[in-house]
């Protein structure tokens, strides 16, 4: 195959109409598959390889301006950094759409809100727009409807009051790890809370590790502790001098996990004959250590699968399930650590 020389004009429907023979509304309805339009699977087929033989690609602006819409879900990032359990949903969720023919399109203003947010949402005519409940107002569900937006799917802690939701609260993860150590025995608790820009998801994680351990009459520590190796040293060293340290430690994430095993190595003690190590987010890695790291799962493809759902529902004009809202439940994935 020739590549094309450096601007040399790219085929349009009417080359593609022309090499296979057939209208530019028959490429149209080949490509975009309109409700009531049948075309027989030869022409379709004929199309399609002129489609591949000149390499031409749709233009986005265009349909979007014919359609009102585009095949696009706006997913605007939310203010948390990008941590490996973001963008393992993000991955998931694109797979997910890309199954139905739509098209995940990242928006990186991570901190608009309200009306101003879905003017510059809107602008990119999307077909969906799934976004942070706490960025929904109700002036910003008002915007994306005028606009033509056909999905809004909010997502966060708490459901929102006039969209569906997806709600991930992060303060389960914490609860359902304590909830494991408690089950497994263990009466003194430590839980790390890591400091730098997760702060406030050890934070609603400790919320969670709290109200676990209170609900059980179980002692619980709170540790703070900053992302320095020698910090989670010093806190293990910290525990060797008392007489009644703790036994498990939920180590609010997996990376705080490895580091508290390494620490506890260090020091001359057994994980988890000595103590048990429960981190969370269940990253790859955790398969890959020893011991296996015991983690909460967020089930990422679950979730991006479930979104992907509720999208394709509320696009098609559908409701999405009765009370409207999708919630996530973490699970522990108990490996050898606790």
């Amino acid at each position: 195959m020739s590549v094309p020389e450096a601007g040399a004009k790219p085929p349009t429907s009417s080359d593609v109409a022309r090499l296979a023979g057939v209208s530019r509304s028959t490429v149209s309805y080949v490509l975009n598959s309109p409700p009531g339009v049948r075309v027989s699977a030869q022409t379709r087929e004929r199309v399609m390889l002129a489609v591949r033989e000149l390499g031409y690609a749709p233009s986005a602006p265009a349909r979007s301006l014919r359609s009102g819409n585009s095949d696009v879900v706006l997913f605007p990032l939310p203010l948390q950094p990008m941590g490996q359990l973001l963008e393992a949903f993000i991955d998931e969720l694109t797979e997910a759409l890309n199954r139905h023919e739509l098209s995940l399109l990242i928006h990186a203003d991570r901190t608009s809100r309200g009306a101003d947010a879905a003017r510059q949402w809107a602008a990119l005519r999307p077909l969906a727009v799934m976004a942070e409940s706490n960025r929904l107002t109700g002036g910003a569900v008002d915007v994306l409807k005028r606009a033509g937006v056909r999905a809004i799917f909010a997502w966060g802690r708490e459901e929102h009051p006039d969209v569906p939701t997806a709600i991930f609260d992060n303060r389960d993860t914490g609860r359902v790890a304590v909830r494991h150590l408690i089950d497994r025995g263990h009466r003194r608790l430590a839980c790390l809370v890591p400091s730098g820009p997760l702060a406030f998801l050890g934070e609603e994680r400790w919320a969670g590790a709290q109200a676990a351990a209170e609900d059980a009459g179980v002692s619980l520590r709170r540790v703070d502790v900053g992302y320095v190796r020698e910090d989670v040293l010093a806190i293990v060293r910290r525990w060797q001098r008392e007489s009644e340290p703790p036994t498990a430690v939920f180590a609010g994430n997996d990376d705080f996990a490895l580091m508290i095993i390494s620490a506890l190595r260090e020091c001359g003690w057994s994980v988890p004959d000595d103590m048990a190590v429960v981190g969370a987010d269940d990253l790859p890695f955790c398969d890959l250590v020893w011991p296996r790291l015991t983690s909460v799962s967020m089930h990422t493809r679950t979730m991006g699968s479930g979104a992907s759902d509720a999208i394709t529902t509320l696009i098609r004009g559908r409701d999405y399930r009765p009370g409207g809202r999708m919630v996530v439940h973490p699970r522990v994935v108990v490996r050898e650590s606790g």
